[in-house]
């Protein structure tokens, strides 16, 4: 079936599916219907835009994907922010509440918690001041954007339907806004991360440091960096360390914990919360087809409708040369996040270094550096709370301990330098060598950057601003330790790079990416397992001159290389003197020996596999972080897996080695844990199942993907949400996928040979379940069609013309 058919049936059987739940609701129905059509965007025609200079045609695809053709790009940025708003403004309103915390003001008390921790950054100054901060012809050009925002928005004939819904009115877009949608980037891809120091801290106060740095490893065996150089785990602490027998000297946790412990074993198969990662490589020239380059990237992120990226191509001339870009935007900023400009393609992966401090303030030193800051947030059908927030010259007040200490947040996102549009400045980048300092100085949340060029070389570096400092630490340190104060950020220059490799390729996936010196540039925290990276590592190794079809097969690979260990393990417990003891668990054995080794939605294997680590994992870390949740009673065992990703280092030694001290003391032997945990898992399957092996790993990785409003929709909210299905792929391998989280996009491309490259999107352009282009694409996404970069044959046409002409 075509891949227009495809969208065809997928399309016609959500309409019917509203619809005949819409005959229920008739009238209501059909003025949310009148409502839907109304707010569409213009896809044909002529029209007037104040401020256009010139002539722009926005041509679209099937797929609506638009290219702009602007004689300049001052013009071609008024397009863009045209094409945002008509399309996605509410999806833009959303980033710049998310930031400044005005959810609540539209959605209701059900957010003011989302509110008050976007408060403590106050970014809305931040987004001022970065304004103020840009060059003139930065600032003409982005608000150049807001102008064509406005225009846009201004051009539909009813608002958004999500304001509809939600009975609201859209503000107007104002330039500092901009800056907003790259700090809610900042919360989206950092935000979290001063939650797992707090953590930490409580760990470091209740065991003994040894057991922390056990539990809290700086790497694994499975670490795959670029420069090869491993780190030597800490070593287990032995009985006179820390034993959990003498900790619990015979006592039994308390009720309130014996609860949680037995909540932790509910079959959510959630060990960790998802990473905001993603994949990208890149191999030169000397080991492709063309000579040239190849560029591969997918970025995982939260999936909702609309996808938080959209699809452009735009150009313009400028000193008798023609710019063409293609790839995708963020709505809300004027320029191409990832994508190619002919000359050069590039990707990101998010970094996962550390960017922030936790300083204590001594109690007796806090009351003079303390200052209030009263915060009104409104709230939608509710009057509006007060909200005080505690600041210092460091940062604001994150947490008091029990003794009266402040602990104090610095973050890079608290400063106006932490976001320009610096990005821009690589539109015209003609290599690598010259675009990588165009990067460092392309300044939002910090990123891996994988570049190639027409020439064939390629490279690897960071972008946002990178603090200078000569420690990084996780830990809270005294906020006057000269050791750990950070002085400005560093210059292009000091930033790590890496440039044509002997290996001919270059990849990152979010883990340990340097050794040394240039990780305590990027930090040594909270990197995700290297378990991605190596398989990716691995497949790049042992290619011979890939296409872009071997690249989307590797952003696909579902194979578990990971978990292979755990099935050798699991099959080593249930050995025969096992299962004469448990013989229920036969179907169990047979079914894990037979594991094809794949994380396919069909496959009982993987699922057992993987469940199986899931609940020895919380068994064994409930019992040793015991002490820890009954001091603490408002933390659990999810806040260490939060912590770490790499906690199968420790994991994988305890398992091995079963050290009788720091053994649940729930559970008489590591066996008995092992056996508590393959009964319950066998159990639940036969009881919700039937039968083992009628348990799927798709029934527990189901895809779901929602619009933020369709909840407020009583009896037709599906209709603006993708139908729940089960999905290959999983974590710890290159197809990420779990329920609401995966690859954002998929593309590879060569520079200069952009008709060959691929690109995939979840959900597609629309916004607007009304569109003729609702869900395009999504199912070449899910199957993983391949499916052109480029944009195909127009198919809608529409002119922008300066505001003298008439249509």
């Amino acid at each position: 079936m075509s891949t227009k058919r495809k969208h065809s049936t997928l399309k016609k059987a959500l309409l019917l599916s509203g619809l005949s739940t819409m005959v229920v609701a008739s009238s209501t129905s059909y003025w949310l219907w009148a409502r839907l059509n109304s707010a569409l965007p213009l896809l044909n025609g002529e029209i007037t835009i104040p401020h256009v200079e010139h002539e722009v045609v926005i041509d679209r695809d099937r797929n609506g994907l638009p290219s702009i053709v602007a004689q300049t790009r001052t013009d071609a940025a008024r397009a863009m922010g045209f094409l945002h708003a008509q399309e996605r403004f509410f999806q833009m309103d959303f980033l710049r509440r998310k930031a400044s915390g005005e959810l609540s003001a539209l959605f209701g008390e059900s957010f003011i918690q989302a509110d008050k921790e976007a408060r403590l950054h106050q970014f809305k100054r931040s987004a001022q001041q970065a304004y103020n901060r840009l060059d003139a012809a930065h600032k003409t050009l982005l608000d150049a954007y807001v102008e064509g925002v406005n225009a846009g928005l201004d051009k539909l004939s009813s608002v958004p339907f999500e304001y509809t819904v939600l009975k609201a009115t859209p503000s107007p877009w104002q330039a500092e806004d901009s800056f907003l949608v790259s700090f809610a980037m900042f919360m989206e891809m950092q935000g979290r991360d001063y939650h797992n120091a707090l953590y930490l801290n409580k760990l470091q106060q209740t065991l003994p440091q040894a057991l922390v740095d056990f539990l809290v490893p700086l790497g694994t065996s499975w670490d795959q960096p670029l420069d090869a150089q491993h780190i030597a785990s800490a070593p287990m602490p032995d009985a006179q360390v820390y034993s959990l027998a003498q900790s619990a000297q015979g006592e039994q946790p308390g009720l309130a914990l014996q609860a949680h412990q037995q909540s932790l074993y509910a079959l959510t198969l959630t060990d960790t919360p998802s990473v905001a990662g993603s994949n990208n490589w890149a191999v030169s020239g000397e080991n492709t087809r063309s000579g040239k380059a190849l560029v591969a990237n997918d970025m995982h992120l939260n999936l909702t409708i609309p996808n938080i990226w959209y699809r452009i191509e735009y150009s313009w001339h400028e000193a008798a040369h023609t710019y063409k870009l293609t790839g995708i935007s963020l709505p809300g900023l004027p320029m191409l996040i990832a994508g190619s400009n002919q000359h050069i393609a590039w990707g990101f992966t998010n970094s996962m270094g550390d960017w922030s401090d936790l300083l204590r303030i001594p109690a007796k030193q806090s009351q003079a550096l303390v200052t209030q800051v009263t915060h009104q947030i409104a709230v939608k059908d509710a009057a509006p709370i007060e909200y005080v927030v505690d600041m210092t010259p460091y940062g604001p007040v994150v947490e008091r301990e029990d003794n009266g200490d402040l602990l104090v947040l610095r973050w890079v996102a608290h400063s106006p330098e932490a976001v320009n549009l610096g990005l821009l400045a690589v539109e015209q980048a003609s290599n690598v060598a010259a675009s990588l300092p165009l990067f460092n100085n392309a300044h939002m949340t910090h990123l891996n950057v994988v570049v190639g060029d027409e020439q064939g070389n390629i490279g690897w570096t960071m972008l946002g601003a990178l603090p200078n400092r000569t420690h990084s630490v996780w830990a809270p340190v005294a906020y006057d330790n000269e050791q750990y104060q950070w002085s400005g950020f560093l210059d292009s220059a000091d930033y790590p790079k890496r440039v044509n490799p002997e290996s001919g390729f270059l990849f990152t996936a979010n883990a340990r990416v340097v050794s040394g010196d240039e990780l305590d540039l990027i930090g040594r925290e909270n990197y995700a397992l290297g378990a991605r990276a190596h398989q990716i590592h691995d497949g790049l190794k042992v290619m011979h001159k890939p296409s872009e079809a071997q690249m989307l097969r590797t952003q696909l690979d579902s194979r578990a290389i990971f978990l292979q260990r755990w099935q050798y393990l699991l099959l080593s417990i249930l050995d025969e003197a096992f299962m004469e003891k448990h013989p229920e668990l036969a179907e169990y054995r047979e079914i894990v020996n037979n594991w094809n080794g794949k994380a396919l939605k069909g496959s009982t294997g993987y699922l057992l596999v993987r469940a199986f680590r899931t609940q020895v994992a919380r068994r064994v870390f409930a019992g040793i972080l015991q002490d820890v949740h009954e001091q603490y009673p408002e933390s659990s065992v999810f806040d260490y897996f939060s912590l770490t990703s790499q906690w199968e280092g420790p994991l994988w030694k305890l398992v091995n080695e079963q050290p009788e001290h720091l053994l649940n003391t729930q559970f008489d032997s590591w066996q008995a844990l092992y056996a508590d945990a393959l009964t319950f898992l066998n159990s639940h399957f036969k009881n919700t199942h039937g039968a083992v092996a009628h348990a799927k790993w798709g029934d527990y990785n189901k895809v779901a993907i929602s619009n933020p409003v369709a909840g407020r929709l009583p009896l037709i909210g599906t209709f603006f949400n993708v139908p729940e299905y089960g999905a290959d792929g999983d974590i710890n391998m290159p197809l990420v996928q779990e329920q609401g989280f995966g690859a954002s996009m998929r593309m590879g491309v060569t520079p200069g040979e952009e008709h060959k490259g691929f690109f995939h999107m979840p959900v597609g352009q629309a916004s607007n379940p009304m569109s003729p282009y609702w869900l395009a694409g999504h199912q070449d996404w899910q199957e993983g069609v391949f499916s052109s970069f480029l944009p195909q044959e127009t198919e809608y046409s529409l002119k922008l013309l300066p505001a003298e002409r008439k249509e």
